[in-house]
């Protein structure tokens, strides 16, 4: 009798150690679960970022896009102008060079 109080004695300790290692295990698992909801929620919190971020690119290029073309809108407006300006300015230098030479009285000779 004593012998098998020894050894239900035994068993009681080693399923109190299986109890035990379970226990541990179960907290090991709910922190790891907790752990994995944090990471998933930094991970969902991560690719709004992400596409948050993909989108501010994508509107960045476009806006950058829009400026390069009205740079060059602005260039092509002004090389016009210049243009103009030069065509004009030749003229008016004909006109002024041809009246000057039409009022030019010619010198005498001495």
């Amino acid at each position: 009798m004593e012998a098998a109080a020894i050894e239900l004695e035994n068993s009681v300790q080693k399923a109190d150690q299986k109890l035990d290692l379970i226990a541990c295990q179960l907290e090991q698992y709910e922190k790891d679960l907790f752990s994995r909801d944090a990471t998933e929620v930094s991970i969902l919190t991560l690719l709004r970022s992400v596409n948050q971020v993909k989108e501010e690119y994508e509107n960045l290029r476009r806006e950058i896009s829009e400026v390069q073309q009205l740079q060059k809108q602005l260039s092509d407006s002004l090389k016009l102008q210049l243009r103009q300006v030069q065509g004009r300015m030749g003229t008016l230098k004909h006109k002024i060079i041809g009246s000057t030479g039409a009022t030019a009285r010619p010198r005498p000779d001495n």
